[in-house]
């Protein structure tokens, strides 16, 4: 165990080492960013041609109905040129901008130009699967963008846990202060995870159905009597789930403490027991299925486990939010094993949703109550479309904020409750993850004001490969820690990522054009010489 924490510890040496290099040539002192226009700055590392290529992708990509009808276009140019002369068409133009590479060895040249510039890298294995296309969906008759993996067999899910694991040593190898992003879809059934979701959505409801005073702690009276009027177990057994459940011993279990105690492997064999045969006994799954869930939690500690031994920061992506109680449940397994020298596991949050800032406060105190690190990538979301669509089909209150706006106001609040209003600030990393430059504006003035809590070497910035350089470049030169998400995989497997960024980022695509605008200005300044 000594020798396992020695090795986590020089790990993490190794990652501030990096991280200290890769801002080396920066200013020591950080000024606020309001500016973003240098365009000389932002593409001084890109050549004309793919200025050029760039430009005319960004045109396209930001017509709101290209985006809006892109796999019909790539099929009709699949039927009149064929599928040799779409891809080929696709690789150079499309791919070629917003996709590093087919393989890890190919986005060696891009880390290291990035690098050379103090941006690092988020290396995504971005080959998606599209679950209209005919395999089982996880809600059958619900308009599904591709993004989560169909399930089509175990030996699948292994070897999607394979490339995952060459992701993370490719960042190891090629950029060492970067990260890895992961799916949790990818390694198992999906389907799994959204009954076990119903059933922590089901008992995290049946803990305030108890709570009946609403004072948010159940003493062991009010537990054991709840417990044994819902679940078919004996009075010893309830008040040793109690027990379990009352970490600190102090007599009463709170919400925090009553799902963050619950295995997902041990949700299901309660649940079974549940005297009311509804939604939440519905939700429990049969041996076979306890059986593949636990063999998608190894898939998930094996790739956490290397990504912590080498040093390297895993980032576990946000999915529909009916899956997302059951990857949250994940991550917070994970961060506990992994972030007790330093935050190796980020979890993600998504400020559109009407929940956000909920959400984040119970991150921030788990972590502040079992004194490990807490690592957030905070992201604006990307389903809208989708969510929307299904709460109506299926009748329950739509999860997302009412307009783009409040969507917005959540993002700069939960930047403020992170930076400002954290209570463990010497423990918590982030991962601003925007396109929306008063965002970043927002975030540049607290670091550089002294008004952030967290460390400035904490604090990052992601931005897409092919999007936003403006802001990644600049926030770079200007001594922050900037990022670009690196995606790569096979062409004719990277096509529903395609689709899907230009799809649910409609609004981003179309604020490209301001980065279209300035690399068009950019060739006029290079062949008049300016």
């Amino acid at each position: 165990m000594r020798l396992a924490f020695r090795t986590r510890r020089l790990a993490f040496r190794k990652v501030v080492r990096h991280s200290t290099q890769l801002t080396a040539s920066s200013p020591a002192e950080l000024r606020p960013l309001t500016s973003f226009s240098d365009a000389r700055l932002a593409f001084a590392h890109t050549s004309t041609p793919k200025l050029m290529r760039g430009a005319a992708v960004l045109t396209a990509c930001s017509q709101p109905w290209l985006a809006k009808h892109s796999e019909a276009a790539i099929a009709l140019a699949n039927k009149l040129l064929g599928p040799s002369v779409t891809t080929m068409l696709l690789k150079h133009t499309v791919f070629e901008h917003f996709v590093a590479g087919e393989d890890a060895a190919a986005i060696a040249p891009v880390l290291t130009l990035l690098h050379e510039r103090g941006v690092g890298g988020i290396l995504d294995y971005a080959a998606e699967a599209d679950l209209d296309s005919g395999s089982a969906s996880v809600s059958p008759g619900i308009n599904q963008p591709s993004r989560v993996y169909p399930y089509e067999s175990e030996a699948m899910c292994e070897a999607n846990k394979a490339i995952f694991l060459s992701a993370v040593r490719a960042v190891h190898d090629t950029a060492p202060t970067g990260f890895a992003a992961v799916k949790v879809t990818a390694l198992g059934d999906p389907a799994l995870l959204e009954r076990v979701s119903t059933s922590l959505t089901a008992l995290r409801a049946f803990f305030n159905r108890l709570d009946t005073d609403g004072g948010g702690t159940l003493d062991r009276a009010t537990f054991v009597r709840g417990w044994c009027e819902a679940f078919d177990v004996s009075e010893a057994e309830s008040l040793a789930t109690f027990s379990m459940l009352d970490h600190d011993g102090g007599g009463c279990v709170d919400v925090l403490e009553f799902t963050n105690r619950l295995d997902l492997d041990a949700i299901s064999p309660l649940v079974s027991k549940c005297r009311v045969q509804g939604p939440l006994y519905r939700s429990a799954l049969d041996g076979e299925e306890c059986a593949a869930l636990g063999a998608m939690l190894r898939r998930l500690d094996e790739i956490a486990q290397l990504a912590s031994s080498l040093g390297v920061r895993l980032m576990v992506d946000a999915e529909h939010t009916y899956l997302q109680p059951a990857i949250d449940h994940a991550v917070l397994r994970l961060q506990r094993a992994h972030n007790k020298v330093y935050p190796a596991i980020y979890g993600t949050r998504q400020a559109y949703l009407v929940d956000c800032a909920a959400q984040l406060s119970l991150d921030i105190e788990r972590a502040r109550r079992e004194g490990w690190h807490l690592g957030v990538k905070l992201v604006r979301g990307a389903y809208m479309v989708h969510e929307r669509q299904r709460a109506a089909a299926l009748g329950y209150d739509d999860p997302i904020h009412p307009s783009a706006e409040a969507t917005h106001a959540s993002f700069d609040e939960a930047i403020k409750q992170l930076l400002v209003h954290c209570p463990c600030p010497e423990r918590t990393s982030l991962m601003v993850a925007t396109h929306n430059q008063p965002s970043v504006e927002l975030v540049t003035c607290l670091l550089s004001s002294g008004a952030s809590s967290i460390p400035r070497e904490c604090v990052h910035f992601g931005q897409l490969l092919g999007m936003a350089d403006h802001l990644t470049f600049t926030l770079a030169a200007n001594g922050y820690q900037a990022y670009k998400y690196v995606p790569y995989g096979p062409v004719h497997e990277v096509l529903p990522y395609l689709i899907r960024r230009a799809y649910e980022n409609a609004d981003a695509l179309s604020g490209a054009r301001a980065q279209r605008n300035m690399m068009l200005s950019e060739v006029r300044r290079r062949f008049v010489g300016a």
